[in-house]
């Protein structure tokens, strides 16, 4: 039995060991880009949470229930007095009977 060199049992366990690390790297890449998938997904998820979170809480304060209330009622308020105004305009004779010539002119 011929004894083997030491650069030549180097280079035999070197050629067992590549294409396990060949096979190593694969699986870190697969598992690094799961994890960074992962990464992503939990940040997106915790930026929405904040902003979620963030305005339920200054828009359950009281000033700004308040603030919600008091515009609410103002757009009721502005919405009715418009209707009022635009009833009593159409019921003039005068613009009535402007507005029959202006749709008049339209036909034509």
């Amino acid at each position: 039995m011929k004894e083997d060199t030491l650069a030549r049992i180097f280079i035999n366990n070197l050629v067992m060991a590549i294409p396990w690390g060949i096979i190593f790297l694969i699986v870190l890449l697969i598992g690094f880009l799961g994890v960074k998938q992962q990464i992503k997904e939990s940040m997106q998820f915790a930026a929405r949470m904040a902003i979620s979170e963030t305005s339920r809480v200054v828009l359950d304060y009281p000033a700004f229930t308040r603030i919600k209330q008091n515009a609410k009622e103002s757009i009721e308020f502005s919405a009715n007095a418009f209707s009022h105004e635009l009833k009593s305009l159409l019921n003039d004779p005068q613009v009535r009977e402007n507005l029959r010539e202006i749709l008049a002119s339209q036909k034509r």
